[in-house]
């Protein structure tokens, strides 16, 4: 009998089922630690994903970095067994280290499966970041949008700090306090009418708290800034234009992007368009300290609310 666990997560309101079947579902345990604070066992699915590892079948590691993959590629036993399973309409393929997403776009039901290599094997890692893929895929097709960036609690309101990698998003969360955080690095935004709310997401880049309340996925604000982070000798929070917020928002800022395809990026886009007509950008010039909290309404210098 093969063995089969199941996760259902709630993020941003949307419930996606995690069903782990045979040798990966050991890692259940594990899973249920990492997404603690958004689990909800009753929960009817939006979408579902089915993980599945077959130690006999090894085959190349994908890259380090995620990229599509042609439909016709059956060079390898892992993709040639995807393609057993979509022998009509070929899926959207990602790659991933020691994993393969294969989701038909619309379905709302993915298949990702794990495999070894010759190598070194990362199968927590590949599982991880390509459920991480796949959350930001069907969060575009909820009308919600994964974004690289802090999000914060402040009340009565909350705000997306955006920056590339080093930019301050975990130094920016730590120094606003635990209460404040709902992701250092992948909060979701959704649309509410003409307005936005940020939530709370599981991913994060730096594991700031070591609990979480078991509704965890249920905070969220009124989205009311967008604040771009530039690092300076000074402090200043500067209005800037729409399209320059629009530009670098769609640039670098969207997770699964460039995974996505057309179909799901143009709905991204219209969802930036959407939020940047909204929301207000923003560009905070600050240095490693917590005084930029001072510019934010509703949040005292070191306090958490």
């Amino acid at each position: 009998m093969i063995q089969m666990k199941r996760l259902n997560l709630v993020i941003a309101g949307t419930a996606v089922m995690i069903q782990m079947e045979g040798a990966i579902a050991a890692l259940h345990p594990q899973l249920r630690g990492i997404f603690r604070g958004f689990l909800e066992p009753r929960a009817l699915p939006d979408a579902r994903i089915t993980v599945s590892y077959d130690h006999h079948e090894r085959s190349p590691a994908f890259a380090a970095l995620p990229l599509r993959i042609s439909p016709e590629d059956r060079q390898t036993p892992a993709l040639r067994r995807i393609a057993g399973l979509y022998p009509r309409d070929p899926p959207l393929l990602i790659g991933f280290r020691n994993g393969i997403l294969a989701y038909r776009v619309g379905s709302r039901k993915a298949v990702l499966h794990l495999f070894p290599s010759e190598r070194a094997t990362l199968l927590v890692g590949s599982l991880l970041r390509l459920l991480f893929l796949f959350t930001g895929i069907v969060m575009v097709e909820e009308s919600r949008l994964m974004l690289h960036g802090a999000g914060l609690k402040m009340e009565p309101e909350g705000a997306l700090f955006l920056g590339m990698s080093g930019a301050g998003k975990s130094t920016v969360a730590g120094r606003a306090g635990r209460e404040c955080v709902l992701s250092d690095d992948a909060p979701v935004i959704a649309r509410t009418g003409a307005a936005f709310r940020i939530h709370a997401s599981p991913f994060s880049q730096v594991d700031l708290f070591e609990e979480k309340a078991a509704d965890h996925h249920r905070n969220s604000a009124p989205l009311t800034k967008l604040v771009f982070l530039r690092q300076a000798d000074r402090l200043a929070l500067e209005p800037r234009d729409k399209r320059s917020t629009l530009a670098e928002l769609v640039r670098d800022h969207i997770h699964a992007f460039d995974v996505m395809d057309r179909e799901l990026r143009v709905r991204a886009f219209e969802l930036c368009c959407a939020l940047c007509d909204s929301v207000p950008g923003f560009d905070l010039f600050f240095r490693n300290d917590d005084r930029f909290l001072s510019l934010f309404p509703g949040h005292s210098r070191g306090e958490a609310q």
